[in-house]
This record gives C-alpha cells, sequence and structure tokens, in this order.
C-alpha cells in the first residue's frame, strides 16, 4: 500500500495504492482510490491529514 501526494497547485491530488497482486506484467497495485487534498486519508491501519501539507506553484 502507498500514497501518492502531489500538491502542486491546480493539481492538488491524493490517490490511495492497494491490493498488490501478481500479473502477467508482474506485480502490480490494482487498487487506486483518488482523494481530494486537505481530506483525511486512510491507507489501511494509516491516517494521513492533508490539510496539514503545503502547496507548491505547479512550475516550481
Amino acid at each position: 500500500m502507498y500514497v501518492v501526494v502531489d500538491p502542486r497547485k491546480g493539481k492538488k491530488t491524493v490517490t490511495v495504492h492497494s491490493d498488490p497482486s501478481s500479473g502477467p506484467d508482474g506485480i502490480r497495485y490494482r487498487k487506486a482510490v483518488p482523494c481530494a487534498f486537505g481530506d483525511t486519508v486512510t491507507a489501511g491501519r494509516w491516517t494521513l491529514d492533508t490539510s496539514s501539507l503545503k502547496s507548491y506553484p505547479a512550475d516550481w
């Protein structure tokens, strides 16, 4: 399980990836759940409050 946070202004996304499994192309995360930047995100037994994360300009 892993969480990807893109804090760039104009994009600001959070995605929780889970359910790794083997397939013909190797091990892949089969489930991706998009979340809103600024929400508290649950990833397994952990939670991450993304409202405390800072954003930065998209061209930075």
